[in-house]
């Protein structure tokens, strides 16, 4: 009773969608823009195990940090309006928000804590955007601080409306993080050896999505970044979240693959090389574009990897699951290289085996000393 006339569009009989003039009038599409339709589309999906359930997991996994924003990363498309419109979000809109402005906006010292991490950070991102190539390379930023610079940078790039829409990257093809360290061991609280928690791989876990979500990276840098496995198996939470990267960033029309991955310098040994070169394989092999399979570069120098060319053997001989997979060495001769879709470099392996993970000792907790009390006097 008195409700307005449903749209033959609507899916929910009591929950009425904007006439198709509205949304014509508006320059949108009327199904696209329908509010009843859109409550009900996505959820942020979790990486699944391997082959096409993997591909799928990383699909809704990208696609949900997009929408729910990582630190930042997504930017909502469209103006607000002007009614509910801020003064620092007037001020971008109309182009007038200086680097000062941008520095000491309160979202971002919120996120960052200070004016000196946001000018780090805006740094980065104005010559990344000046030269497409977004490094932090030598900052030295662990844990926390990492991880500020980079739900900061997302900030800023809603804030200069760089990614206006959930399909927008920066314009940056390199990424480099190398020089950070993006593994935090932890002592276990019952025996106190060290592991690898959940805690401890968020800047990688951030690092990773951020590459994938909201850039347009064809090259990736992460050397000497203290990454290395812990249980050396498909279920390793460090070597499968590093194995992203050389998966297809995206889904459909907008999935983008990387051409370059450097993850020389760390600490990977010889199962990881054979699982990151498998998975970089049949994610291509698997292009559309049978005539232009997208290639990939892959260094791994400077790693823990014992006999590369008898992992190189394995892979060409087909001792796997999948069968024999096209790859070279970087030492191969350059028309080898040309024809092979995934070339790695092996050079300069350090011959011995993994140092142990140290533990990071959190700084105890400093009690004020407890104020003495004077003696009862004697009872009479």
């Amino acid at each position: 009773k008195g409700s307005k006339p449903l749209s033959p569009a609507s899916p929910h009989p009591r929950r009425a969608c904007p006439s198709a003039e509205h949304w014509q009038a508006a320059g949108g599409t009327w199904r696209a823009a329908c509010p009843a339709r859109d409550s009900m589309t996505g959820a942020e999906g979790e990486a699944g195990k391997n082959g096409a359930k993997d591909d799928a997991g990383d699909d809704r996994k990208d696609a949900g940090e997009k929408r729910g924003g990582n630190g930042g990363d997504g930017a909502e498309g469209g103006k607000k309006p002007n009614s509910t419109m801020s003064q620092t979000e007037a001020a971008v809109a109309d182009g007038a928000l200086s680097d000062a402005e941008l520095v000491s906006d309160p979202s971002v010292l919120k996120t960052c804590g200070s004016e000196s991490v946001a000018r780090e950070a805006l740094e980065a991102l104005n010559k990344g955007l000046a030269t497409k190539r977004l490094s932090l390379h030598g900052h030295d930023l662990a844990d926390e601080a990492f991880m500020r610079v980079i739900k900061v940078i997302g900030i800023f790039s809603k804030l200069k409306r760089l990614m206006p829409t959930r399909t927008s990257v920066l314009p940056v093809n390199e990424v480099d993080f190398s020089g950070n360290p993006l593994i935090i061991c932890t002592s276990n609280p019952l025996n106190g050896s060290p592991e690898v928690s959940a805690r401890s791989r968020q800047p990688l876990e951030l690092a990773v999505q951020f590459i994938r979500v909201s850039t347009d990276a064809q090259v990736v840098v992460m050397e000497d970044c203290g990454l290395q496995g812990t249980t050396h198996d498909k279920d390793d939470k460090v070597e499968q979240e590093v194995i992203r990267l050389v998966k297809k960033f995206g889904a459909g029309k907008e999935a983008r693959y990387a051409k370059e991955v450097s993850l020389a310098g760390n600490k990977f040994e010889s199962e990881f090389a054979k699982r990151i070169i498998e998975a970089a394989y049949w994610e291509r092999v698997r292009h559309p574009d049978k005539d232009n399979l997208p290639k990939l570069r892959l260094d791994l120098r400077r790693n823990r990897i014992r006999d590369p060319d008898r992992v190189l053997d394995a892979l060409k001989e087909g001792k796997n699951a999948g069968g024999a997979i096209d790859v070279a060495s970087a030492n191969d001769p350059e028309e080898r290289r040309k024809s092979a879709l995934i070339v790695v470099d092996f050079g300069d392996q350090v011959d011995r085996s993994v140092s142990p993970m140290k533990v990071t000792k959190l700084a105890p907790i400093e009690k004020p000393p407890r104020a003495s009390r004077p003696s009862p006097a004697p009872r009479r």
